[in-house]
């Protein structure tokens, strides 16, 4: 058979043999359309052919009931017997698979996979692993991740293994559609026999003692038998960092490219006077902490320096970024102009409208609250005052996006928890003023090394004090049988006349994970049968606006003593006489989301208790309990979570990288931070303009920050 015409990796994965519509359009589906894309897909997984264990060997490995971390065993046998039934209790599905291996057997539980009765028959070869159990007739495997290794041939499950262990290292690909691990391996193949070496674009620094493209791919698909299996199973090898490499000097190049394009724009210079620093001064309730002083002086260098500010202001909770978020929109506010606060919820958005009013004063006729449901003669009032200038200090939601609100003068725009919007939109909002000033806070700590790099298009200022007066919260961590100490303490807080917050982690009792919960209608009808008579309020997603706000209010006024709520506190509510708030189902939630509810109490003057209650990842949430570090639990949350779930998945402005890993690499992505910077001001090969405009497309680069 004639050789195939070598191609560069640019070329349509389409040109594989073989493909056929169907598969093509899986690929397509998948996000794979060119041979690199193809082979950026690596394994999610090596198996080491020394690794596996005979089945008549398990014995020897029975599962230890007090090992928490369980040993991920890896078996190869042919599928002996198959049986699907109904669970007698839940009604669930149940398929049972014994797997042969000739020394032995072992059974494999799958839960609620109905379809496994379709795909899998008898003689067809397994490749499965995860950790042994002890069943009531024996070892077996519960849920394990299974590979199909074709039929076995003449009935040993062995035999045939030359087609598809011809090394040491069998990588395995996830499925896609019709496209099998064993059809995936063979596709790959064919794309690396064919492939053409790319340009080097690297920058040398980054790519000393790392494999060339090229050479990283065939380490990563075809790995020799001397490789490490645990390196290649953690990627961590040199090979991986090459490629990640390439992913993070994209990303960074593409920041520092948009950084460098801001400090060129003309930005509108805020006048600054005597008169003006008295006037802001007059607002304050009380003096300014070091912190504030030394992040609103940045923020005044940044509106008074002629260029767009563009400043991320990170603090943890009650570290008093909202007061100077204040102070910066009353700068441009007081010298002619317009600044728009814009909040992710209606709640935060008429909270700080209200904090607004009260440091205001007199002067609080000027703050115009703009909301989504608002009754259209109170939207076309407050739409008339914003274009008019009238209103000086414009509050709202999402509703700030639409179409037909116009601004009269927009100097400013502070954005609150900025990951949770779009940058589209943010961009939307931008549109509406000539070029303003762009303040955004993060109210989720996020560690400062990486915050440099993931938002480095934006300049960083960091509240690292507390403002007088917030009292230390003691954080408790109680199992479900010792819950009880929860409601005796709220009690006696309650008695001292003090407010109480109880959250529940879901409106249903079954969430979309399918576990049972102790939901927020249960949890309402324990604590009225525990405390009779006690002034309750209840809030959660599903209620109307004002329905809500109402709520809301009558605890804020101290009206009702006790709120119970879902996970829409996180952020804004301020109530000084709440001194406890307990939280059911802690596991549910992430570190950082814990660590903002805990903020919402150690408001007032009284000694402040945060209660966990949970019977699961307990060493997890003793971080809580250890530290009230904002951002040591962020960078342990990152860890746990990865910053896919840290930053919320709709987090647009945060790359999809497929071998990077931004807590893993957040070393390399120091790196590639500075060799970008260096590249810039020294000026970009053809070669790295070519290949920066690809990886734009491809890591949305043009969204950044």
């Amino acid at each position: 058979m004639p050789s195939l015409a070598p191609l560069p990796l640019s070329t349509q994965a389409t040109v594989i043999r073989g493909l056929g519509p169907a598969r093509a359009a899986a690929l397509q589906e998948g996000g794979i359309h060119t041979l690199r894309d193809l082979l950026m897909h690596l394994p999610y997984r090596y198996v080491d052919r020394g690794s596996i264990v005979p089945l008549g060997e398990l014995e020897m490995r029975r599962f230890e009931p007090d090992l928490e971390d369980r040993e991920i065993i890896t078996v190869l046998g042919e599928v002996h017997d198959l049986r699907q039934s109904l669970t007698r209790i839940q009604k669930m599905a149940l398929t049972e698979v014994l797997l042969n291996d000739g020394s032995g057997t072992l059974k494999l539980v799958f839960f609620n996979q109905p379809y496994l009765g379709r795909s899998l028959k008898i003689g067809d070869r397994l490749l499965a692993f995860g950790p042994l159990v002890e069943g009531r007739n024996g070892l077996e495997m519960r849920g394990p991740h299974i590979e199909q290794m074709g039929h076995a041939v003449g009935g040993n499950p062995h035999g045939g293994l030359d087609d598809i262990w011809v090394s040491r290292f069998l990588p395995l690909y996830r499925k896609m559609g019709p496209i099998s691990s064993l059809v995936r391996k063979k596709m790959v193949e064919e794309a690396l026999s064919r492939a053409l070496p790319p340009e080097e674009w690297l920058p040398t620094e980054l790519c000393r003692h790392l494999p060339d493209t090229l050479t990283a791919l065939r380490l990563l698909h075809q790995p020799p038998d001397e490789s490490d299996g645990r390196l290649l199973n953690l990627r961590e090898t040199p090979a991986h960092q090459r490629l990640a490499m390439e992913e993070l000097f994209a990303f960074a190049l593409g920041v520092e490219l948009r950084r460098a394009g801001r400090l060129k724009r003309r930005g509108l210079v805020v006048p600054t006077s005597p008169e003006l620093r008295n006037r802001l001064k007059s607002f304050l309730p009380f003096h300014l902490t070091g912190a504030q002083r030394k992040v609103f002086k940045e923020i005044v260098d940044d509106l008074t320096s002629g260029r767009v500010m563009h400043r991320l202001l990170q603090g943890d909770v009650g570290s008093g970024k909202t007061l100077v978020a204040f102070l910066s929109m009353a700068m441009v506010a007081e010298t002619g102009g317009q600044g728009a606060l814009l909040a992710p919820t209606e709640v935060l958005a008429r909270q700080h409208a209200l904090n607004f009013e009260r440091l205001l004063g007199d002067e609080a006729h000027r703050i115009q609250l703009l909301l989504g449901p608002m009754k259209a003669a109170e939207k076309r009032e407050a739409l008339a005052r914003i274009a008019s200038g009238e209103a000086r200090y414009i509050v709202g939601t999402h509703a700030l996006f639409q179409e037909a609100v116009k601004f009269n003068d927009l100097r400013l725009v502070v954005v609150d928890e900025q990951h949770r919007f779009g940058v589209k939109q943010r961009e939307a909002l931008k549109q509406k003023g000539l070029d303003p000033h762009w303040l955004v806070m993060s109210a989720t700590p996020i560690p400062r090394s990486l915050a440099l790099s993931l938002f480095g298009d934006l300049d960083q200022s960091v509240l690292d004090e507390l403002p007088p007066g917030r009292q230390p919260i003691t954080t408790k961590l109680l199992d479900t049988e010792g819950a009880e100490r929860a409601w005796d303490l709220i009690e006696k807080e309650i008695k001292a006349g003090r407010q109480v917050f109880v959250v529940s982690p879901s409106i249903d009792p079954v969430d979309e994970s399918k576990v049972k919960l102790r939901d927020i209608q249960a949890m309402e009808s324990l604590i009225r049968a525990r405390f009779q008579g006690l002034d309750l309020e209840v809030v959660h997603g599903r209620l109307k606006p004002d329905d809500m706000a109402a709520r809301m209010e009558r605890f804020v006024r101290g009206d009702a003593k006790l709120l119970l709520a879902t996970t829409v506190i996180e952020v804004g509510v301020d109530v000084p006489n709440a001194s406890v708030m307990v939280v059911d189902h802690a596991e549910r939630f992430g570190l950082s989301q814990l660590h903002q509810l805990r903020g919402r109490v150690g408001r007032g003057a009284a000694r402040s208790f945060f209660v966990m209650i949970s019977n699961v990842e307990t060493e997890r949430l003793h971080v809580l309990v250890k530290t009230q570090d904002g951002f040591e639990i962020a960078q342990t949350d990152l860890e746990i979570r990865g910053p896919g779930e840290f930053f919320g998945t709709r987090q647009a402005g945060l790359p999809q990288f497929q071998v990077a890993d931004l807590v893993r690499d957040r070393k390399l992505l120091q790196l590639c931070r500075e060799a970008a910077a260096r590249a810039i001001a020294t000026g970009l090969s053809d070669a790295q303009n070519e290949w920066l405009q690809r990886e734009q497309a491809r890591l949305k680069l043009a969204e950044v920050s």
